[in-house]
């Protein structure tokens, strides 16, 4: 049902749901803390300061991106310009698929062994 509602891509509520639940592991201490989450008009000014121009129907899967960058890549893209591009280039690539990155969330929660209710996240 979520699927055929949202096409592969993010909604509002997936999206929040998911970048709150996101870590970085503090260098300091070794521990796991939480993100600090970018709001979605933050992170939209932001692709537009750097041209970068995305479908509306992108915009909750990019905000997602946007905040798994700083929690999943924080030495290879610290900036907001290098995460700005890294979410054009993963949902512009002209021989990608911008449904993985729902697909690579959803097997990344189901390894972790979270559920996610989907219904929930219409």
């Amino acid at each position: 049902m979520y699927e055929d509602m949202y096409h592969g891509l993010f909604s509002r509520r997936l999206a929040e749901w998911a970048i709150g639940r996101m870590e970085i592991r503090d260098a300091a201490t070794g521990t796991m803390k939480r993100i600090v989450e970018r709001r979605l008009d933050d992170v939209e000014k932001v692709l537009e300061t750097n041209k970068v121009e995305l479908p509306e129907e992108f915009r909750y899967t990019a905000w997602y991106l946007f905040n798994m960058a700083a929690a999943d890549y924080p030495r290879s893209l610290r900036t907001d310009e290098q995460r700005a591009w890294f979410v054009e280039e993963t949902l512009c690539d002209p021989d990608g698929c911008p449904e993985n990155v729902l697909d690579c969330f959803a097997v990344k929660m189901r390894n972790a062994g979270v559920p996610v209710y989907w219904e929930d996240m219409m």
